[in-house]
Formats: C-alpha cells, sequence, structure tokens
C-alpha cells in the first residue's frame, strides 16, 4: 500500500493541505460576496476571484509557517 502511495503525484499531506486550503478559500470567498447587497454580488464575484481568495488563504499559511519556523529556532 505504502509502495502505491508513492507512485501517486501527491501525498495525502498534500492533498490534505490542497483541500483544507480549498474549503477555507470557498469559506472567505462566500463571506466576502455575502456582505454585499444582492443587486452587487454578481459584480464582486467577477472582481473577487476563487484564485484572488486560494492566494490570500495561502498567504497566511505561509505566515503561520513563518511564525513556527522562528519559534522552533
Amino acid at each position: 500500500m505504502k509502495a502505491q502511495m508513492n507512485s501517486l503525484p501527491y501525498d495525502s499531506l498534500e492533498m490534505l493541505l490542497a483541500f483544507h486550503v480549498s474549503e477555507k478559500a470557498r469559506a472567505k470567498l462566500e463571506q466576502y460576496i455575502t456582505q454585499f447587497p444582492e443587486h452587487l454580488r454578481e459584480v464582486e464575484k467577477r472582481r473577487y476571484t476563487l484564485e484572488h481568495a486560494v492566494k490570500e488563504v495561502l498567504a497566511e499559511v505561509a505566515e503561520v509557517a513563518l511564525l513556527i519556523k522562528e519559534l522552533e529556532s
């Protein structure tokens, strides 16, 4: 089973991280969009994309990683 997992392009930890980033980004996007009145939401959906939300989440992850690295040294 372990040899089979190594032949996959991603390990389970990477997939778990990707899943959590995706879920957090979708929640961030939804939270952002719902703060606008209904008639403005379509415009905001085009302006603030899922890609933008993912980049924000990844920036947060990188910031936490730096803090952890500093604490460990």
